[in-house]
């Protein structure tokens, strides 16, 4: 009986042994089944990561030989390491300025009648900034002038030219024409006036326009300046005092402003020469309908070149009547 048993229990724990060691064999297999599809997956990532490479390499390959086989562009270079480099754009050259716009897709035709400049070129366009009383064209479309900045800036030299023809009508000074000279007008130099209406100018135009545009269209009226008497005299604010002292007195004094109309013949007909003396310099021009009568004197002669010869009671010449 109890061999019976005996044989019963070591069946019993065989079969349990039987069945751990498949089930064992059986989760080992699945392990590495798992593993194989794990390591199968790695291994095609792996390919894959190691064509993507190959690709790349190539490409960079390609990209250099092409790069090698375009012209180079040292100019572009050295501005790209001067930008680059933190150095301030107003430091850049003309050429450099307008090949940085080139590059980004300013030239002649991106903005049609507008140009993209820098503040800096400013100082090397000619434009007059005032003509008369009213600012000009050009400077209203240079500065961006809009319209309550053109009326205050216009009314403010509005005045200012009514105040200088009431002082050009009591102050002026005729000369009785002799010889050749057919007329003759001074108006003496003022100094205390001419101060005066440059500081209003200026303070005027500061406060329509800021200091900064200011500055320009005050550095674009020097003719302007001269012409209506805002400037009596020569600019010696630039010269250095060193030299100013070595001038002679009468160079640094403000001189009168001279009008003299000089009569000469060629071949058989007559002309006339105008001489204007004003702010120590002087120009001398043939008058002629589309030649501008002085500024200075223009309050006093609206008329121009006709009103004075009525008033002198001389002729002009011929080609006055043509027109």
């Amino acid at each position: 009986m109890k061999r019976v048993l005996l044989a019963i229990f070591l069946l019993a724990v065989g079969a349990v042994v039987f069945g751990t060691l498949r089930h064992a064999t059986a989760a080992i297999r699945r392990d590495i089944s798992i593993q194989s599809a794990a390591s199968a997956q790695q291994s095609a990532g792996l390919i894959r990561l190691r064509s993507e490479q190959q690709q790349l390499s190539d490409h960079v390959q390609q990209t250099g030989q092409l790069l090698s086989s375009q012209p180079s562009v040292p100019a572009l270079g050295r501005l790209a390491q001067k930008i680059l480099s933190g150095a301030s754009l107003q430091n850049l050259t003309a050429a450099e300025t307008e090949q940085l716009l080139a590059e980004l897709g300013f030239n002649w035709n991106t903005t049609g009648d507008y140009l993209i400049i820098s503040k800096k070129s400013l100082s090397g366009i000619s434009f007059d900034g005032m003509k008369g009383v009213k600012l000009s064209d050009a400077a209203i479309a240079t500065l961006a002038i809009t319209p309550s900045e053109r009326s205050a800036i216009e009314t403010m030299t509005r005045q200012l030219g009514d105040t200088r023809a009431a002082w050009a009508k009591e102050h002026v000074q005729r000369t009785e024409p002799s010889g050749d000279i057919v007329a003759q007008y001074s108006l003496p130099a003022y100094t205390d006036l001419a101060q005066s209406q440059l500081a209003i100018f200026t303070n005027g135009i500061v406060s329509a326009l800021g200091a900064q545009r200011a500055q320009w269209l005050q550095d674009h009226s020097d003719r302007w300046m001269e012409d209506t008497g805002l400037r009596a005299g020569p600019d010696f604010s630039k010269v250095p005092p060193e030299l100013l002292a070595n001038l002679p007195p009468d160079a640094v004094q403000p001189k009168p402003t001279t009008l003299k109309l000089i009569r000469y013949q060629s071949g058989d007909d007559w002309y006339i020469n105008c001489q204007l003396e004003q702010a120590g310099g002087n120009m001398t021009c043939g008058i002629s309908p589309w030649q501008p009568f002085p500024e200075a004197f223009k309050s006093l002669f609206p008329g121009g070149w006709k009103e004075l010869a009525e008033r002198e009671g001389f002729e002009l010449p011929k080609n006055f009547k043509k027109n």
